[in-house]
């Protein structure tokens, strides 16, 4: 179980350093306060900078995955306070005594280790920070997506807490908002997104009155609450600021002054990703990797495994499937078993031709697709008798193909490379579902100019098949290629590693 830590640091200069050596101690979470007697010379808001400059650097100094909290009670209380949450690790930057009043901390905390972490005497030297406080004010409000709590969210509702004397006002935006979002079919519920908001602040400042509602508009509460009294925005949402004070003013409510955060660059950015922090790298960091723990498949021998690869009209799906081809994974196409089994001389071709009527055949008596397609597609009866006559026969093929992989070829993992696997129900058959999917904008653009279809059979083609959302809901692992080649790549590279290293964990 991952340890919780509560740093109280005096040494400002030195923090990096100090977080640096707190890193050995293998914290899942740890808390940063600031000595309560800062405050004695300087106004909460002046240690905004300082506090970004800890959440910028802190995943190069820390490492990745350490949950990091900057405490503001402290900066406006000039008091220690108690924290809910189990704290194995008292940290300090200095030798403590009587001197600075850590009673109270160690009376809260008093089953906690203490860690001095440096020798350096007591100081509140700040000489060197240019501490600049700024005006605080009753009301304050921000808006935001907010998914994935990262160090760029922490910033900017850090500052808001520390500008705001009695109520923060924070919109989350819903499913109405995000679609416009890279990847946003990752996007986490917005009941999730608000309840880690709430969680976030209650923590660092828990004296503050909290209101986390959902937004289904770029304005939210702004556009009807007289009481609010300034915005928090970041640099890239600025523009939001004035428009917000644009709506005001036409209902006759006051202005609001408009507080401008810069946003936070990420050194570890590639050309795919943006070259800030933000929740649009985080969802590409998801690609290629699990998205829920893998479920137990008792009904399916453990060895071959089964994938199935599912996708999206142009969505790379079958490049994709060469990618795990070349890696060493068996791949079947069920395309190409439907293709052969529409075949002359195949049960399900004489089925078809039953069912359908001898209008279907070409010349050579082989099944005109078209044709058939045609007939099914106008309607949905007559689609579902051929999806009862085909699914169950390429699935029964697939699994001959599969044994015989595994027996003649000793694959261990198998591909099932199938566009309908879901609405086919093919799951059952499958020890855990992959999907490929782009975004609908570059679908298009593909079946444009790859099929040469217009843009308006192109629409019909897509909105025909399972949303990006649907295909998500139901996978294990995911991946987009609508960027590079290298980064389609690096997805694939990714899941298989981390599926070998799970089934050799098996053996």
């Amino acid at each position: 179980m991952s340890k919780t830590g509560l740093l109280t640091a005096v040494h400002l200069a030195n923090l990096p350093g100090t977080l640096a050596a707190a890193r050995k101690y293998a914290l899942g979470t740890l808390y940063v306060q600031l000595h309560p007697r800062f405050t004695d010379e300087h106004r909460a808001t002046a240690f905004s900078k300082l506090i970004a400059n800890v959440y910028q650097n802190s995943p190069r100094v820390l490492g990745a995955g350490l949950d990091l909290k900057f405490l503001v009670s402290t900066l406006k209380f000039k008091d220690f306070g108690p924290l809910k949450r189990k704290i194995d690790y008292l940290f300090f930057d200095h030798p403590i005594g009587s001197v600075e009043n850590t009673e109270n901390l160690l009376r809260f905390h008093g089953d906690s280790n203490v860690v001095i972490l440096s020798n350096q005497p007591f100081s509140l030297d700040t000489a060197d920070l240019k501490l600049e406080p700024t005006e605080t004010f009753k009301n304050v409000v921000l808006g935001g997506t907010f998914d994935r709590m990262h160090a760029g969210h922490k910033v900017l509702l850090t500052q808001a807490v520390l500008l705001a004397e009695k109520r923060l006002v924070v919109g989350v935006t819903d499913e109405n908002m995000i679609k416009s979002k890279k990847l946003w079919e990752l996007i986490t519920p917005v009941e999730q997104r608000i309840l880690e908001v709430r969680q976030f602040l209650e923590e660092i400042d828990s004296t503050l009155k909290y209101e986390i509602v959902p937004i289904s508009d770029p304005f939210g509460p702004t556009a009807s609450d007289p009481n609010m009294d300034m915005i928090v925005v970041s640099s890239e949402t600025a523009r939001g600021g004035a428009k917000v004070n644009e709506l005001r003013a036409s209902k006759g409510l006051k202005q609001l002054q408009v507080h401008t955060i810069e946003l936070l660059d990420d050194e570890s950015t590639i050309d795919d990703k943006e070259d800030k922090i933000s929740s649009s790298n985080q969802r590409m960091d998801l690609l290629g990797t699990r998205l829920k723990p893998r479920d137990p498949k008792p009904h399916l021998s453990s060895s071959p495994y089964i994938i199935g690869l599912v996708g999206g009209v142009a969505s790379g799906k079958s490049r994709m499937a060469e990618r795990f081809q070349k890696l060493g994974a068996g791949v079947i196409d069920c395309d190409k078993i439907a293709h052969e089994l529409y075949a002359p001389g195949e049960d399900c071709y004489q089925t078809v031709v039953n069912n359908f009527g001898v209008g279907i055949l070409n010349e050579d008596k082989t099944i005109n697709r078209k044709s058939l397609g045609a007939i099914v597609f106008a309607n949905p009866d007559k689609l579902n008798i051929l999806n009862i006559i085909m699914w169950e026969a390429i699935l029964e093929r697939a699994k001959k193909r599969i044994a015989e992989m595994y027996y003649k070829e000793n694959k261990q993992v198998v591909i099932m490379e199938a566009a309908i696997l879901l609405q086919a129900g093919w799951q059952t058959a499958c020890h855990e579902i992959w999907s490929c999917f782009i975004p609908r904008e570059e679908a298009v653009k593909r079946l444009i100019d790859r099929n040469g279809l217009s843009e308006e059979e192109a629409l019909k083609r897509i909105g025909a098949q399972i949303s990006n959302s649907e295909l998500v809901k139901h996978s294990d692992i995911v991946f987009c290629t609508a960027w590079s080649y290298e980064y389609s790549q690096q997805q694939a590279e990714k899941a298989w590693a981390l599926l070998m290293g799970e089934l050799k964990q098996k053996l």
